[in-house]
């Protein structure tokens, strides 16, 4: 008996180092990846902020503006790989008419809607179960279409005009653009965005996305926060 204490009290301070250990990995922050892409169709313009860890989702921003239905936007929460939150707000077309409308939906560890909410203009609608599962199936979706965004460096660059000068809202330093008549449908000292890559001061433009009009620099929406 007195040697089986004996082992257990020298082998003591290895286990407690051992699970010291452990506890420090786990709390250790990795670190996220972030990606914003940006897509054009038709009279459909998108834009994404998508966050991840170790390839597991966290948080997914998305704007949507159209010419006709109206502009929302969207932000999705993830926990453990999980969807749990989804917010949506904007305006949409009915019966001819723009109206406002938002969105609520926090499932459970078990994938389970937990809590729904629905209101268009001033009536609060029900979600029906194949409405809530199409909305987790779009957000798997738009998960592999970002990526594919990612892969053809469809990127959302934007920026502003500074005394005759194209700025970046990402760094707010100069930019250099091979052909400044591309943006020239932007009004001078205006906000500026298009689908393009910015690396070491020089603008690559694909695309020039004229259907969002701001006066300042775009983030990803934080809807959540606001909500709670």
């Amino acid at each position: 008996m007195y040697r089986v204490s004996s082992l257990l009290i020298f082998l003591l301070p290895f286990a407690l180092s051992g699970c010291i250990a452990s506890n420090l990995a786990d709390k250790t922050v990795l670190p996220i990846t972030t990606i914003n892409v940006a897509e054009h169709s038709a009279d459909t313009t998108t834009v994404y902020w998508y966050s991840s860890r170790q390839n597991q989702p966290e948080r997914l921003g998305e704007r949507v503006y159209t010419e006709k239905q109206g502009y929302y936007q969207s932000d999705y929460q993830w926990q453990s790989g999980k969807l749990r939150t989804l917010l949506q707000r904007g305006t949409k077309r009915v019966d001819d008419q723009l109206v406002p409308f938002s969105l609520q939906l926090r499932f459970d560890s078990q994938g389970l809607a937990v809590f729904q909410r629905y209101k268009e203009a001033d009536h609060v609608l029900p979600v029906t179960m194949s409405e809530i599962a199409i909305l987790k199936q779009r957000s798997d979706l738009l998960r592999q279409r970002i990526a594919r965004l990612d892969r053809k460096q469809q990127h959302f660059v934007q920026g502003y005009w500074q005394q005759q000068q194209l700025m970046s809202c990402a760094t707010h330093k100069p930019l250099r653009v091979s052909d400044p008549a591309l943006l020239a449908s932007f009004a001078p000292n205006g906000y500026w965005t298009v689908i393009g890559k910015e690396s070491q001061g020089q603008l690559t433009v694909q695309q020039v996305l004229s259907q969002i009009h701001g006066h300042s620099c775009l983030y990803a929406p934080k809807l959540i926060e606001l909500a709670d």
